[in-house]
Parts: C-alpha cells; sequence; structure tokens
C-alpha cells in the first residue's frame, strides 16, 4: 500500500452523463431508491475515492434530484467547476432491475434532459493544461448535437496531448437511429488511446463488421488505438496492446449488484496507471506505460479488484470502493 502514498498530481476529466438510479428498494418491495449514478459520473467518483484528482464535465438541472447529484459529487470531492447547471430541463432516470445474480435492466427516461445540454461552449471553458486523462462513454454519442460536441471534446483533449479513455458502455435503447451506432462509434475509437468493452459489446462490434472477435481486436489495433481491455463478468479479463496481449483472472465473488462494476473497474484501472507513472515521471509518460506488460497486468489487477467490490454492495456512487476498502483484499 506504500505505493499510494502522498501527494496524488495525475488528473481525470469524466465527460457525459450524471443520473437518477432508481434501484429496487429489496426484492420484497416494490418501491424505488433514488441514487446518484450515471457511468462517466461513477467513473469520476470511483477515482475521487481511490484518492485522485477528478473533474466531471456535464449538464445538471437545477430540479431537486440535480441538487442532489450535485451535492453528492462534491462531497466525493470530485470537482464540478466544469459542471453546467440547466435551468428548465429535468434530470435524466433510468428504472433499474435486478435478477438474482445480480445483473441489471435499465428502463431510460431521457428526453431533452439536462445532461443533453452540455455542449462545444462549455467544453471551451475546459482548462486542458490542468487535465491528465479525458474519459468518455457512449451515451453521448446517441443524438447528432452530442455527437460532434463529444468529437469536439476528444479533439480539444487531443490536441493538448491528454491520454483519451473510451469505456464504450453500448446502451442501445437510448438510439433513436441505431443504423448510426457503429459508424459513431467507430470514429470515436480511432481517437481514443484506451478502449474497454465488455466481451458482448466487443462481440457485437465484430458482427457488424463480420469479423470475428480477434479479428476485431486486430482491426482496433490499426487504428489509433494503444490498449484494449476486454471484460467479460467473473471470466478472465482480456488486454491487447500494440506490443503485448494477456490474459488475467478476476476474483472470484457472489454478486448482489453490477450497477457500477465496469465503472469501477476503469476508474480503479486509470487510477492504478496514473499513480504508477506519476511516480516516475507523470503526465509525459503515461502514454507509454499502456503498453507495458507488467504495468498494465497490476493496473488490470488492481481494477479487478475494485469491480468485485462494487458487485457486492447496492448503487453505484456508494458501492465504489476507497482505498481502505480494499486494504484487507490487496
Amino acid at each position: 500500500m506504500g505505493f499510494f502514498k502522498g501527494e496524488f498530481m495525475l488528473s481525470l476529466l469524466s465527460y457525459g452523463e450524471v443520473l437518477v438510479d432508481l434501484l429496487p428498494t429489496s426484492a420484497n418491495d416494490s418501491s424505488y431508491t433514488p441514487l446518484a449514478g450515471g457511468a462517466p459520473a461513477n467513473v469520476a467518483v470511483a477515482y475521487a475515492k481511490l484518492g485522485g484528482m477528478a473533474y466531471f464535465a456535464g449538464g445538471i438541472s437545477e430540479d431537486s434530484f440535480g441538487a442532489m447529484l450535485i451535492q453528492q459529487l462534491e462531497f466525493e470531492r470530485v470537482n464540478t467547476s466544469y459542471v453546467k447547471r440547466v435551468q428548465d430541463s429535468n434530470t435524466a432516470l433510468v428504472l433499474i432491475s435486478l435478477d438474482q445474480a445480480g445483473e441489471r435492466t435499465f428502463n431510460f427516461y431521457r428526453d431533452n434532459t439536462a445532461d443533453t445540454q452540455y455542449d462545444r461552449t462549455h467544453i471551451n471553458n475546459i482548462n486542458w493544461q490542468k487535465i491528465d486523462i479525458f474519459h468518455y462513454c457512449s451515451n453521448t454519442l446517441t443524438n447528432e448535437h452530442m455527437y460532434h460536441d463529444t468529437l469536439h471534446a476528444i479533439e480539444s483533449a487531443n490536441a493538448n496531448n491528454v491520454l483519451i479513455s473510451f469505456d464504450v458502455n453500448l446502451r442501445q435503447q437510448l438510439w433513436h437511429d441505431s443504423t448510426l451506432l457503429c459508424e459513431r462509434v467507430d470514429a470515436c475509437i480511432r481517437k481514443s488511446d484506451i478502449i474497454k468493452l465488455s466481451k458482448e459489446e466487443a462481440e457485437y462490434l465484430a458482427k457488424t463488421k463480420h469479423v470475428d472477435l480477434s479479428d476485431y481486436v486486430n482491426y482496433l489495433l490499426s487504428q489509433k488505438v494503444k490498449l484494449i481491455v476486454i471484460t467479460d463478468g467473473e471470466n478472465p479479463v482480456q488486454v491487447t496492446s500494440t506490443s503485448f496481449s494477456t490474459i488475467l483472472d478476476v476474483p472470484r465473488i457472489t454478486p448482489v449488484d453490477t450497477t457500477a462494476a465496469g465503472d469501477s473497474f476503469i476508474a480503479g484501472f486509470l487510477f492504478y496507471l496514473a499513480q504508477t507513472v506519476n511516480a516516475n515521471g507523470g503526465r509525459s509518460i503515461l502514454s507509454k506505460a499502456i503498453v507495458q506488460r507488467e504495468q498494465v497486468s497490476s493496473a488490470v489487477l488492481f481494477a479487478a479488484k475494485c469491480g468485485a467490490h462494487t458487485c457486492q454492495e447496492k448503487g453505484a456512487f456508494t458501492a465504489l470502493p476507497s482505498l481502505t476498502d480494499l486494504q484487507h483484499t490487496l
């Protein structure tokens, strides 16, 4: 644990939606409990709870749910300087159902909500010199203006030599025109350094290109992508870079709720890598670290422990671990 002591320097900006998860109160109770969530917000919170410097960029309503969301972000020590408070738009809601294995199904309520109102005028206010890692997901690609604004954010990050992390995190029910999904995801993949996919997502995208998973991974490597991480629930994680490929086991657990497990995983992964390079020169060598087998493998194992911890508690923000929470497994 001594590795993580000392001032943390490398920062992460997570871009996209923060929303309210409506989670079943219990198996025998038909009511729902409103909890702060949204994949990019989860990543920012997870990074901050581990001890990192995290920013969140997105739109938050001025309604009562919005007040709860910004309060929760700030309680978890996420910097909200780049949040835009939005009048006359509701907070996005997602109704989550859990099966006996803790796996989820979603119903989204996201029509012209505050998270969809963040645009390039807000992106242009970001001080990219303070950002070392830019992280985003695919839910800001689902309509035309959000897609182009996301591209603008990615290009701004790239212009400032910021590492780009893309957790594809497909939610197909959010796409009004699913024929655009693969084209837009592909365009963003080509501009990103790290790609995280579930195996199901990777196989879906491979199928749209009429190739198998192995050929799809090779296709990604032929683009700008430096590192591909494919998770598969309780099964091993597949890691492939321009210089190595490996398979790594994950902890065996009995999940309670998998809601933010993938977000916890990628935040833990980025945090571990950032801490590693911080001790050896910081941002200037971060892009080199993501193609080093030993560093990446250690980061994946740490990330898997973060994800496993999150699966054993209900909710999103509340289930994300601190370093103290992980001590008994590290």
